[in-house]
């Protein structure tokens, strides 16, 4: 069988995530990267085996890709989105899709325009915990949605945090943190409209801008269900977990101050989001591979495929490459992409409004 050839452009911490989970695709073959930062490029590219260029365009022009991973800082994706776009090459992009609306519609309509798919890299869709809440939803074992909720705060104190630089997200514009609204909730957002099967209809909320000080972050989304998803983030504080609420985790993980783990182990302040049904509720620790259900007379952990983070990368690219050779749509599009962040950056403009906003279909 001929693999499907893959390059990827930025060669930072999520390329280590997706490279692992790549390894156990076998309708691929990773062959080149790319990566300004000339010691980084030389240590992945000889941790991997990779053609290292410092030039994605070169890159683009030796390589005969099938398929790029666009793996950059957000505020970049719009300018390779379309340069990959150009040369005919289908392209997996990493979230957030765009930094603004009017870069995510360029780049769908460059994918569109070229011929090529664009697949979002939503990649929590693909962990086994998020997969199972979505059957047991469908098939009605927690009765109809009312309530979904994520809250990560934490840190190691105000005058410590950093965000995510200039580099990620322009100053003043919508930014902040690595475990923030836009850079972390942007996983929420998508999931919780995933798992209900329900579009955002209005949003109240507020963001954090990059190179101000940090606030807390929050978003009330209510969904085209009448359920309500509820995000709350501050990372500029100092977390008051109690022991016995860690985990040991089957999977990597990022932390409060987005370190990467790869691999189990304990996990002290584990991510985790809880669902709210009429007839029960499900709590998903999603990196940590466990599901926990809970209903009127009885609770139980729910077994899960042993396929944990960086599983879930591997799985993403196996079905994007299947959506290439089958000729097929992605399973997650870019305008999976496209609402996501319609829904997070109104956000910013509910609070600055101090009003809730309504979310237009896309």
């Amino acid at each position: 069988m001929n693999k499907l050839r893959v390059g990827l452009i930025g060669l930072g911490g999520v390329a280590e995530a997706h490279l692992e989970g790549y390894k156990q695709v076998e309708t691929i073959e990773v062959v080149a990267g790319s990566e300004i930062h000339s010691g980084r490029l030389e240590k992945m590219a000889k941790k991997w085996h990779l053609k290292g260029y410092s030039d994605y365009g070169e890159m683009l022009a030796k390589e005969n890709l099938d398929l790029v991973c666009v793996l950059t800082p957000a505020r970049n994706h719009r300018e390779v989105t379309e340069r990959v776009a150009e040369c005919g090459v289908h392209v997996l992009c990493e979230k957030p899709l765009a930094v603004t609306l009017e870069d995510a519609r360029a780049m769908i309509d460059a994918c569109e325009k070229a011929g090529v798919k664009l697949g979002y890299g939503a990649t929590w869709r693909f962990l086994p915990a998020c997969r199972k809440a979505k059957e047991m939803i469908e098939a009605g074992r927690l009765g109809s949605i009312m309530l979904l909720l994520e809250t990560y705060v934490g840190g190691k104190g105000y005058e410590n945090f950093r965000d995510a630089g200039p580099m990620h997200y322009p100053p003043g514009g919508p930014g902040g943190g690595g475990m923030g609204l836009v850079d972390h909730g942007i996983h929420l957002i998508d999931m919780f409209t995933w798992l209900t099967g329900s579009p955002v209809e209005s949003v109240f909320g507020r963001g954090n801008y990059s190179g101000q000080p940090p606030a807390t972050e929050y978003l009330t989304m209510n969904l085209q269900n009448g359920a309500m998803g509820q995000l709350v983030y501050n990372e500029a504080t100092i977390p008051c977990e109690m022991p016995y609420e860690g985990i040991f985790s089957w999977g990597g993980s990022w932390d409060i101050n987005y370190n990467l783990t790869l691999g189990g182990g304990w996990d002290a302040q584990p991510q985790n989001f809880r669902i709210y049904g009429t007839k029960g509720a499900l709590r998903v620790f999603h990196y940590a591979n466990k599901l926990f259900l809970f209903e009127k007379e009885k609770q139980e952990q729910i077994r899960v495929p042993d396929r944990p983070m960086p599983g879930n990368f591997a799985l993403q690219i196996e079905s994007f490459a299947r959506a290439i050779l089958e000729k097929k749509s992605p399973e997650v599009t870019g305008y999976d992409g496209l609402r996501a962040l319609e829904a997070a950056l109104a956000a910013y403009q509910s609070y600055e409004t101090q009003s809730v906003v309504r979310v237009k279909p896309t």
